[in-house]
């Protein structure tokens, strides 16, 4: 093992022989090993970023001052590190005081350098295993704040529910679409947001939450207040990792109005058209800025 590949261990005792005798096992099996005898030095030299350990193997009693519980509490309240207790205490309230403080291990002197360096071994192991726990949910949690702001910053009426109708997600065109007062909204019920949902809705929730799909196109929303918001909707299920289903996404567009307003639009420009086209005058439409926007054949033929 190279001197950058060694893991550097920092051993707290205060009995000078048997520092003496461990510290020359450890570096036979391959640590770089620092000693130290006293709790203060030991959380001085593990706070330091310049000289901190890969491990601590921490004695309980070192004579006077801070012992070696109270070293590892203050250590382990800054930052985290693997801490093995090294102490020839086998009281049973010992150990769990220990075991309160830290998890890593607790090895009784003179168990023998084997057990040692199994029992170090392991706290390594213990610790990347702990490591990569944090990294794997620092990393779920910015997934789910990117969903969250991905979704809130949507141009679409989007809503999020768990399978009880709950508000995981929501964008704020939902908001501002169905004039919702009370934007923070995340956590409740959705009939407690909108108590006057209409009936044909809630069975669509209920149909999503069964595994059905459902939509809808120029549907009224009939509010308390007397409006009537006309909608183009979708509720689908959403499914868990295990594919049991979690909940439903509701995607909403409000219409600007009514769709018989909008037909008789659709077909006043229809009409307009069709005499555009059958006219033997030349005509074109010509937007503010000079482009053409529609022509007919008669004005092609000029």
């Amino acid at each position: 093992m190279n001197e950058r590949s060694k893991k550097t261990v920092l051993l707290v005792e205060d009995e000078v022989l048997i520092a003496m005798a461990e510290k020359q096992e450890l570096s036979v099996r391959g640590y770089s090993v620092e000693h130290l005898r006293t709790g203060e030095a030991a959380v001085a030299h593990a706070l330091n970023t310049d000289s901190r350990p890969d491990l601590i193997l921490m004695d309980i009693d070192l004579g006077e001052g801070i012992d070696g519980t109270e070293a590892a509490r203050q250590i382990l309240n800054e930052i985290e590190i693997p801490v093995v207790f090294l102490s020839s205490h086998t009281e049973q309230e010992v150990v769990e005081k220990t075991e309160k403080i830290t998890s890593y291990g607790y090895v009784v002197k003179n168990s023998g350098i084997t057990l040692l360096d199994a029992s170090i071994k392991m706290a390594f192991k213990l610790f990347e295993a702990r490591m990569q726990e944090r990294q794997h949910e620092a990393a779920l949690l910015h997934s789910r704040d990117l969903m969250r702001y991905v979704i809130e910053h949507n141009r679409s009426a989007v809503a999020i529910h768990d399978k009880d109708l709950n508000y995981i997600y929501v964008s704020k065109q939902y908001l501002d679409q169905f004039h919702v007062k009370d934007r923070n909204i995340i956590g409740k019920h959705h009939y407690e947001v909108f108590p006057d949902l209409p009936q044909k809705f809630r069975d669509a929730h209920q149909r999503a939450l069964r595994g059905e799909s459902s939509t809808g196109e120029d549907e009224p929303y009939k509010r308390d207040d007397g409006t009537v918001a006309w909608t183009r909707w979708e509720c689908r299920p959403w499914y868990e990792a295990d594919n049991t289903i979690g909940g439903l996404i509701v995607y909403t567009e409000v219409l600007s109005e009514e769709p018989a307003k909008r037909i008789n639009t659709r077909d006043t420009v229809n009409y307009l058209r069709s005499i555009l086209r059958t006219t033997q005058d030349g005509f074109a439409v010509i937007d503010m800025n000079g482009n053409f926007l529609d022509v007919n054949d008669a004005y092609c033929e000029m």
